[in-house]
């Protein structure tokens, strides 16, 4: 869980999550404002079973910034 403690702390991740928490999220044009790629990267190096057990927060923002 030391990689899900990294993004957790990652500053992009916290602007993502501040931003969501104020809607701006959810516009679709600010999907290109973050440079996460740091935390893409942490995040798929994940297991399949690891991101299920990261929840749906952190799901959600990775799932955003990857345009899902």
């Amino acid at each position: 869980m030391e990689t899900i403690q990294l993004i957790t702390n990652d500053s992009v991740y916290k602007q993502i999550l501040g931003d969501s928490f104020g809607g701006v999220m959810y516009n679709v044009a600010n999907r290109g404002k973050y440079e996460a790629l740091e935390i893409l990267a942490l995040w798929d190096s994940l297991s399949k079973g690891e991101q299920e057990c990261a929840g749906g927060i952190m799901k959600g923002a990775m799932n955003f910034v990857k345009g899902n």
